[in-house]
């Protein structure tokens, strides 16, 4: 029997995605207390933007080459010794952070998430990531509760999108900023819609919002701080403003740092920048639980996740100029299985 053959998406220097090139890769073997999956998918996020532009915190040590990937459903094809809870053939997921744009890859046994049978495995990775970011931050940081008041910049996004979708089942009053063409998406979400090209956010609640939302981190943060209610959250998730604006690293931390600042200031409102990472590594468990249960959302149709594209290896470079430029409405996953038109233009 032929072996597989493994390819992989790898940053070759930092810079723009012409720096991504798709190379073949030895076939990894699974170690102890680890499992070899098939992937069966692995989005593309925001996140592998900044990993590439070298402007991502936790992978800011790693220097090329490496490869890609935050998050992974894959089917186990070898066992390593020790694994005892898993079986060949069992759909698994892991958020892997690099590693898994391939056609293979390893992961901790003692990390993965069940997934059920039945999902689609691009339905099913696009809440590794962006929904479990989205449950957390409602249900593990901000703790919402039933009726308060919630704006969510960058709506239209997979975050976004989650945050609307899991904010309407949890019965809050929801904001969402976005461009004007996303207006009917926001709605159908169950949200007020803000065109933030036209519209002020900071004066849609006089009073002031429960929570905000911010991964763009627009003025350092300052405008969603301000459209706080007293005693009001903002939960900061990412600086793509910082990043289109060519921003160094160093000046995204100081924006970071001075959200802790913001919490001695008077007014008790209080600011706190939400990391998956850094919540799982405190947490692991709730990590697990938390995405479990979004898998079991997707199962009986509760959510419904938007993908926007399939994509296969070829297509990974247009992806990353496609992320870069914004305004997608839904996640872009590759799928390694994809196969080709005779033309080289995968079928989607």
């Amino acid at each position: 029997m032929m072996e597989p053959r493994n390819r992989v998406v790898r940053v070759r220097r930092f810079g723009g995605p012409e720096e991504l090139e798709v190379v073949d890769a030895p076939l990894p073997t699974a170690g102890r207390g680890e499992v070899r999956v098939r992937v069966l998918a692995s989005s593309l996020n925001y996140t592998d933007v900044l990993i590439r532009r070298h402007l991502y915190p936790q992978t800011a040590r790693r220097r090329p080459p490496f490869v890609l990937g935050y998050d992974v459903i894959g089917e186990i094809d070898q066992l390593g010794d020790g694994v005892t809870d898993f079986q060949l053939g069992d759909r698994v997921a892991d958020m892997t952070v690099l590693g898994s744009n391939a056609a293979y890859c390893t992961l901790q046994a003692d990390r993965l998430a069940r997934v059920p049978a039945g999902l689609d495995a691009a339905e099913a990775a696009t809440l590794i990531l962006s929904w479990t970011t989205a449950y957390q931050l409602l249900h593990r940081a901000a703790r919402v509760q039933r009726g308060q008041r919630v704006f969510v910049h960058g709506a239209a996004g997979a975050v976004g999108q989650a945050l609307l979708a899991l904010g309407r089942l949890a019965g809050l009053e929801l904001w969402g900023a976005a461009r004007g063409e996303h207006a009917a998406l926001i709605r159908e979400l169950g949200a007020s819609p803000i065109d933030y090209q036209r519209e002020d956010f900071t004066r849609v609640l006089p009073d002031g919002f429960d929570v905000v939302v911010d991964g763009i981190g627009e003025d350092g943060y300052r405008r969603s701080f301000a459209a706080l209610r007293r005693g009001g959250l903002l939960c900061a998730i990412g600086y793509s403003a910082g990043v289109q604006a060519q921003r160094s690293m160093l000046s995204i931390l100081m924006w970071i740092a001075r959200l802790y600042l913001w919490r001695w200031l008077p007014g008790s409102k209080r600011a706190s920048f939400y990391s998956i990472n850094v919540m799982r590594a405190r947490h692991p468990a709730w990590f697990r639980e938390d995405l479990e249960r979004l898998f079991e959302l997707l199962d009986t149709g509760a959510i419904r996740p938007r993908v926007a594209e399939r994509i296969s290896f070829d297509e990974v470079a247009e992806a990353h100029r496609r992320l870069e430029a914004g305004g997608l409405a839904g996640k872009l996953v590759l799928c390694p299985d994809l196969p080709l038109r005779r033309d080289g233009t995968a079928l989607h």
